[in-house]
């Protein structure tokens, strides 16, 4: 079956001005039918997506968190940005979920050869191709540029985020939350040729907890595995997950439902951190007073890590940058620095929250660094949600960015209704990035007028409101920088739910300096 005029057929994405302010090799993707190390140059990175780059003549996405069912919360769709002159094809084989226990796949996943025209974007629908309750994609592009992204959308909001490029053994995730108004629901995608085996451990508010049901959870070749968390450990208000492979890979991933019973409204999916970092940097804090937000730090480990945590704010007139802080994250256990008041949102129990916001200027952004220094790594996600004060509504969790690159590009952006924005980061502390922003749509590549190019001071940030400088209600957006920067983007839906926040798509990602902070 064949989908795609040879034009594409173009996601339109709704997300979170221009303001300048000085502030703070490659994935080789696992392929589905071989035994490959999995994701070679990224082992190490942290990083769970990166595009090949012109050198590779493909590359393999796996798509593994949303569903195909009427009437369920999170429906699935994969867009494949070209940002070449020349047309690609993706072949994408779609599996439907396989029930808990089963020894063998429930059905063999069914091909599609999707179209991409020069310089576009085409999307899949998953429930064009399989009806089940949740599905997984994995998608093979003829190029190394091309970039693969997923969105889920339901009656609580959307999120849209890059496809993962590898599997790991081990994955984590610092957010989550079981409490009476939410569903936490973890992906395990296998599209290899041998079975995996893994186990749970959940670090929560009341200790740890090792489901004995989920001390071995069979996960067959060629198959999709979901496990609804919300059902083993339950009524939690904070949780963070660890997902061990006892036999073979996986790529694990997250959906987690907030349903309004509690005051709290939205949509969140992606896939897990593989390895815990030294440092992470969020780029995006808001300024907008309808938005707060909290980083989660969760140290998997059995020893205590220790951080340093710097917060640098947009402006130049408010008396510099706040002194940073330190915190201690507690062996196997999760704490969050809370930026802003979360009201309806889960936070961990004294004392494993930190109110930073008494360190932030009313309506002033930021971006915040956290770097290890006693040699513990740790896992860390952002987690931000639109408050009453806010014209929209919706909760965004997305990984912290742990590396950095000279061209990043990001898929379905879509302006009907919705603020876009980008955050750049320069994490350098003695030189300037030029930065030029693209954007990508019917066949044409042009940089925005009005970037091109900006610089970005040493330690700076420059914040792209593109709903409001780019024309068109769908496109991809590609960053092109004269130094390696770190790349984020938000969305919020100005009427109605929806908020989503993550990184862009690096090429030839790099570790963060430690010495740039």
């Amino acid at each position: 079956m064949s989908v795609g005029d040879g034009r594409g057929r173009v996601v339109r994405w709704p997300l979170v001005v221009l303001a300048m302010v000085t502030v703070v090799g490659l994935a080789v993707a696992d392929r589905g039918g071989d035994d490959s190390t999995p994701g070679a140059p990224l082992v190490g990175l942290g990083v769970t997506s990166a595009a090949l780059g012109p050198d590779a003549e493909g590359g393999v996405w796996y798509c593994g968190e949303g569903t195909s069912m009427p009437g369920e919360f999170a429906d699935h769709s994969v867009i494949v940005a070209n940002p070449t002159d020349t047309p690609m094809t993706a072949e994408v084989s779609v599996f439907p979920e396989t029930p808990v226990g089963s020894v063998s796949p429930s059905a063999v996943p069914r091909e599609v050869t999707l179209a991409v025209a020069a310089k576009s974007e085409a999307t899949l629908r998953l429930a064009e191709v399989v009806e089940s309750q949740y599905t997984a994609a994995l998608v093979e592009i003829d190029s190394g540029q091309a970039i693969v992204e997923q969105r889920v959308q339901g009656p609580t909001g959307l999120d849209v985020m890059p496809c993962a490029t590898r599997s790991s053994a081990v994955w984590h995730f610092a957010a989550g939350s079981t409490r009476r108004d939410t569903r936490l629901v973890f992906t395990l995608f296998n599209p290899f040729p041998d079975r995996a085996v893994v186990q749970f451990t959940f670090s929560t508010d009341e200790g740890i907890r090792k489901p004995q049901s989920l001390r071995g959870v069979l996960v067959p070749a060629r198959s999709l595995v979901v496990v609804d968390a919300s059902e083993v450990v339950p009524r939690f208000l904070s949780v963070s997950t660890t997902i061990e492979s006892q036999v073979g890979r996986i790529v694990a991933g997250r959906l987690q439902l907030f349903d309004g019973a509690d005051g709290l409204e939205g949509l969140t999916a992606g896939p897990g951190i593989p390895e815990p970092q030294m440092q992470w940097v969020f780029p995006a804090g808001p300024a907008d007073s309808g938005m707060v937000e909290h980083i989660v730090l969760y140290n998997p480990s059995e020893n205590e890590a220790s951080a340093h945590v710097g917060i640098r704010l947009d402006a130049t007139d408010t008396g510099g940058a706040p002194t940073p802080f330190e915190v201690s994250v507690p062996p196997r256990q999760q704490i969050a620095l809370v930026f802003g008041d979360m009201g309806a949102y889960p936070l961990p129990p004294a004392p494993f929250s930190y109110n930073a916001a008494s360190l932030l200027p009313d309506g002033i952004g930021f971006w915040t660094a956290v770097q290890v220094y006693n040699g513990v790594p740790i896992v860390a996600e952002r987690v931000a949600a639109a408050s009453a004060l806010s014209l929209g509504a919706g909760v965004a969790t997305a990984p912290g960015v742990p590396v950095t690159a000279v061209r990043h590009l990001i898929a379905g952006n879509r302006a009907d209704g919705t603020e876009i924005a980008l955050a750049v980061v320069n994490p350098s502390p003695d030189s300037i990035a030029l930065v030029t922003v693209s954007k990508i749509a019917d066949g044409r590549l042009a940089p925005i007028a009005q970037l091109d190019p900006l610089e970005v001071a040493p330690h700076g940030r420059l914040v792209v409101p593109v709903d409001r400088l780019a024309e068109g209600d769908a496109y991809a957006l590609l960053v092109e920088a004269s130094q390696p920067v770190a790349v984020s983007r938000s969305l919020l839906a100005r009427v109605g739910t929806g908020s989503a926040s993550g990184s862009a798509v690096p090429f030839d990602p790099v570790a963060l300096d430690p010495s740039a902070f």
